[in-house]
């Protein structure tokens, strides 16, 4: 059914609009404030922004924004988060199609929008990552770790090595640590991870 499939925008409309949404955060987690402290990249990608906290702290600190989200309930509501002077930075949009020029973005940040994917959209959401990013940038964010049956997410975990494997393509990994700030959902089984983009062009 339409409203079942997660790679479709009902999907999540139906959990924003009912407010089964336990992977909001609610605020901006500790690895990710850290991060905006001493970064300095000033161009971002937030795909599947959600209730845009992040998006908020992205451009408090000075970056330039672009945050998409495929459900018109999340984007109303990210825009309502940044408030009207900056919801020009959410736009409606599906990562995989919107119009984004290659090697655009200094920064993709990653926050349960990967294991919100089917694992066989996988592979392409690396290539649109290596395709967007300019050379010698990052693919930053949490990485969710839970060797979960095909059937039974989203939440779509990694398996342990399974990470490693598909962005070695593209990104060599730079910082790998565990978070101690995690959604109950994600306890446990959550790493911040840092990738940068090499020069390979696939």
């Amino acid at each position: 059914m339409h409203d079942e499939n997660p790679s479709l925008p009902g999907y999540w409309d139906k959990r924003y609009a009912s407010g089964q949404t336990p992977w909001d955060f609610g605020g901006v987690p500790v690895d990710l404030g850290n991060f905006l402290q001493r970064s300095l990249t000033p161009r971002v990608l937030i795909p599947g922004c959600g209730s845009g906290h992040e998006v908020k702290a992205f451009i408090a600190a000075g970056y330039d924004v672009t945050a998409l989200d495929i459900s018109p309930v999340a984007v109303e509501r990210a825009k309502r988060t940044v408030g009207a002077a900056l919801a020009h930075c959410v736009q409606l949009g599906d990562f995989f199609t919107h119009d984004l020029a290659p090697e655009s973005f200094d920064l993709i940040y990653e926050r349960t929008f990967v294991c919100a994917l089917t694992p066989d959209r996988r592979t392409a959401y690396r290539d649109r990552c290596a395709q967007l990013l300019k050379r010698g940038g990052s693919l930053t964010g949490y990485f969710y770790y839970q060797n979960t049956a095909p059937d039974a997410g989203p939440p779509f975990g990694f398996a342990w090595g399974e990470a490693d494997e598909l962005f070695s393509r593209y990104f060599i990994l730079t910082k790998d640590v565990e978070v101690n700030d995690s959604l109950p959902l994600f306890a446990g089984r959550e790493r911040w991870q840092e990738r940068r983009r090499t020069s390979f062009k696939g």
